[in-house]
């Protein structure tokens, strides 16, 4: 599988601790599909798919579905750029990827997801662009989204200096 290099990790270190949770007033709501139905969907409505993968006993998970999938700014851009996608390693189903048949758990350490919540990138061709683990709040998280989803990614420009020549500041 094909990824792009992102540090994200060491961007997001040092507010991680630090962040509060942006409006999470929401009237809106995703829809979120299994990770077939998202790999099936995607390359039809030329949307990106974000997986997150999560386990039941995840309090981080908990917290980033209380806090970041809530927040109505992440909500309006995910339904507008992506299609929402959830899988729990530890619960049984199959699905097929690349022409291979793996269940979830297979699919989540393909993917080379080692702790939760994890965050997976695809893109609209339903290839993988990156992982990102661990929690991430609301408005670090709405700068990863717009880093993919308005497709500055695939311009070369490395997801450090994309933060560091203001994307943060577009998330208000």
């Amino acid at each position: 599988m094909k990824r792009y290099s992102i540090s994200i990790i060491a961007a997001l270190f040092a507010t991680a601790l630090f962040d509060v949770p942006m409006s999470t007033a929401n009237p809106v709501s995703l829809e979120w599909k299994t990770i077939a139905q998202a790999l099936e969907s995607a390359p039809k409505q030329g949307k990106l798919i974000i997986l997150d993968v999560y386990t039941d006993w995840c309090g981080w998970c908990k917290r980033m579905d209380r806090d970041t999938y809530a927040d109505s700014n992440v909500v309006a851009y995910l339904n507008s750029r992506f299609i929402a996608s959830k899988m729990n390693p530890e619960k049984s189903g199959k699905l097929i990827y690349d022409g291979k048949e793996f269940s979830q758990g297979e699919f989540g350490q393909a993917l080379g997801v080692r702790g939760y919540p994890a965050t997976v990138f695809f893109n609209e061709k339903a290839e993988v662009l990156t992982v990102v683990p661990g929690y991430i709040g609301a408005k670090d998280f709405l700068t990863i989204l717009k880093y993919f989803g308005d497709g500055v990614y695939l311009t070369g420009v490395k997801y450090e200096d994309y933060v560091k020549n203001g994307a943060a500041a577009t998330n208000k």
